[in-house]
């Protein structure tokens, strides 16, 4: 029962995130790459300055090609725009939302006086916060025996929630003309939530990020849950945890698809 509550919660509560991304309305008019200039800021910049924040999926681990999602975005904006486009990665493998909190608060002040400065964020957070709690072992000793303890997910939630906000609120004042994208969570362990219990907290999370999203105009959450929920082991890397290359690939093609 739960399980299909779960299912039923994620597509009302995705299908308005997902919708203008994936299926644009018929009938719009094209537009050409002289209008598309106009109304997007990205494209009449004479550089583009980027600034990745958070974790391991941002710093793209699991990657053979080392580029992650970010360094394919990267590529796609140099294509695109025939414009130099400088990357400052300060994402951190493990990473949780206090601890992002505190870089950009000042035990890092690079970072802030980065965004300050940058045409487009980037950030993935949250995983560690919910996951590294939950699970019984780490995921890189044996991906086949993994065991999660949902209600001590559930139990980090608020805290969690509660950092997202600061940290998407703090990056969009700190810089209100930037192009801010927020990555949503995925669920790398469907497979072991047979009650569908995670699938819940993780539409509760997306959820909550795309309400934050409404404050700010120049900030976007780009959801990626139904990428893995159908090709989970396809986009997974071997740790059952990361994207591999064809998953950072798919993230990729997303962000493009917000920024274009």
């Amino acid at each position: 029962m739960i399980a299909v509550l779960s299912t039923v919660l994620f597509l009302f509560g995705f299908v308005y995130a997902v919708k203008d991304i994936l299926f644009p309305i018929a009938g719009e008019p094209v537009v050409n790459r002289e209008d598309l200039s106009a109304t997007n800021p990205l494209l009449s910049m004479n550089k583009i300055q980027i600034v990745a924040l958070g974790d391991s999926l941002t710093k793209g681990q699991g990657d053979s090609t080392g580029e992650g999602y970010v360094g394919k975005v990267k590529s796609w904006l140099e294509k695109e725009t025939s414009k130099d486009v400088f990357v400052w990665n300060y994402a951190v493998g493990g990473l949780r939302t206090d601890q992002l909190l505190d870089y950009i608060n000042g035990s890092n002040s690079e970072i802030s006086q980065s965004i300050k400065k940058a045409n487009l964020v980037l950030i993935t957070i949250g995983g560690n916060d919910l996951f590294q709690f939950g699970l019984s072992q780490s995921v890189d000793s044996d991906p086949d025996s993994l065991e999660i303890d949902f209600d001590n997910v559930t139990g980090q939630m608020p805290m969690a929630m509660e950092g997202l906000e600061r940290i998407l609120s703090q990056t969009a004042e700190l810089n209100p003309e930037a192009r801010i994208i927020y990555v949503g969570l995925y669920h790398p362990f469907l497979d072991y939530d047979r009650d569908g219990q995670g699938s819940l907290l993780l539409q509760e999370w997306n959820n909550h990020a795309i309400s934050l999203s409404l404050r700010y105009p120049n900030l976007t959450v780009v959801p990626t849950y139904d990428l893995f929920e159908t090709y989970l082991t396809k986009y997974l890397a071997s740790d059952h945890f990361h994207p591999n290359d064809d998953g950072y690939q798919r993230i990729a093609e997303r962000v493009i698809q917000v920024l274009n």
